[in-house]
């Protein structure tokens, strides 16, 4: 095997790799059954706002839609999920005091760090992946297909997706959502090149993501310049693949900035990591 098989395989043979997926499964059962169980009250307050001004007909309350609702629900809890895993990869060799052994064999440790970074982002699309799929099918499955309505109360204004293209849409979100949690796990694996412990990479992690939250949101001139380039601010770009029509320019610049934080964030991790010492 290889590095980066390797550290796969060190990833999914610890047993906090597993927590994420067992929260997300629960998650969305839970979610989708009591949807289920309570229809009828969803629909009525769903059609209640929309059909003063449109006449709609068809599954409305369909799997897309159940997909799109969790994925909503969801984006600010699952950082921390990426975070357990992310936070530890590195980290975690110094408290097992596996850290001399791992950086004095042959492979350069560029080459680990690098390995390990790719491992970290091969976990990070497995946790989004899983959630795609469990969404998708339970929630097709309990409420079967149909076209994408989404109503965007604070914008005002409704989305209409045809159900031909919901799939790719789909895809291509979950492919964004991927994309902006690498961002996440970027952060918690320069954090876990620092630490020697995986408890303070997780905290610091989510206080970044929850500080340049705040930032984003305060109504002040000065930090909305500062807005366009967090990557808070990046994050929804999976959203923007269920819009009509698709901002593909928005998305470009989106992706692109997210795209700039990991690279910088991984330099720097691959720069500590260079220069750490060994001998204590």
């Amino acid at each position: 095997m290889n590095l980066f098989q390797i550290e796969v395989y060190k990833t999914f043979s610890r047993w906090r790799t597993y927590i994420a997926f067992g929260f997300l499964a629960l998650i969305v059962i839970l979610t989708e059954v009591v949807m289920k169980l309570s229809a009828r009250e969803i629909l009525e307050r769903m059609m209640r706002s929309m059909q003063k001004d449109f006449l709609i007909f068809g599954n409305v309350l369909n799997g897309w839609f159940i997909t799109a609702f969790i994925m909503n629900s969801l984006h600010l809890h699952i950082p921390f999920l990426i975070t357990l895993v992310a936070g530890d990869i590195v980290s975690s060799e110094a408290t097992s005091g596996t850290v001399r052994l791992l950086l004095v064999r042959p492979p350069s440790r560029s080459a680990v760090i690098t390995a390990k970074y790719l491992a970290t982002l091969f976990y990070t699309a497995a946790v989004v992946i899983f959630l795609g799929i469990m969404c998708i099918m339970l929630g097709l499955i309990l409420f079967g297909s149909g076209d994408l309505i989404m109503n965007y109360a604070t914008q005002f204004r409704i989305v209409f997706i045809p159900e031909t293209e919901i799939p790719l849409r789909m895809f291509l979100a979950f492919t964004a959502a991927i994309w902006s949690m690498a961002v996440v796990a970027s952060i918690a694996f320069l954090f876990s090149t620092l630490a020697e412990n995986s408890i303070g990479p997780i905290i610091g992690t989510m206080a970044v993501v929850i500080v340049f939250f705040v930032i984003g949101n305060f109504p002040f001139d000065f930090f909305r310049a500062l807005t366009p380039y967090l990557f808070t601010t990046h994050m929804n770009i999976w959203q923007r693949f269920l819009d009509t029509p698709i901002p593909w320019r928005q998305i470009m610049v989106s992706a692109a900035i997210l795209a700039l934080h990991c690279i910088v964030l991984f330099a720097i991790a691959l720069i500590v990591y260079r220069r750490k010492d060994i001998k204590s």
